[in-house]
């Protein structure tokens, strides 16, 4: 009995040997991807920063303008480019009236409309 005893103490032993191997190895294994992850948060915190300074100096008005004169062509309009809105209908004409009537009533087997 005592050396059945001897055995499974064995055995017992030297599975807590490969539990502990395991564990020491996986903790390392998640300390690299915690490593790896906090990485990445702050590549992603120094994005954000560059970004963020990135839309200050795009949302000035004197960048826009500079830029609308440069790269677009545009500029600011000359007083006879602008128009009230009682002018529109003078420069552009009148607006069309469409009316469309819709059919009385449509027989919902064929889809057709009566005439």
């Amino acid at each position: 009995m005592s050396r059945r005893a001897f055995l499974f103490g064995l055995v017992v032993v030297g599975l807590l040997i490969v539990s502990l191997y395991r564990a020491k190895y996986g903790a390392k294994d998640t300390a690299a991807e915690l490593l790896a992850v906090e990485a990445q948060i702050e590549d992603a915190r120094h994005e954000k920063a560059l970004l963020q300074t990135e839309l200050s100096h795009m949302s000035r008005r004197e960048w826009i303008e500079e830029y609308a004169r440069t790269e677009l062509g545009m500029a600011p309009p000359k007083p006879e480019q602008m128009a009230s809105e009682g002018d529109l209908d003078a420069l552009v004409g009148e607006p069309n009236s469409l009316v469309v009537s819709a059919p009385d009533e449509v027989d919902v087997e064929s889809g057709e409309a009566p005439e």
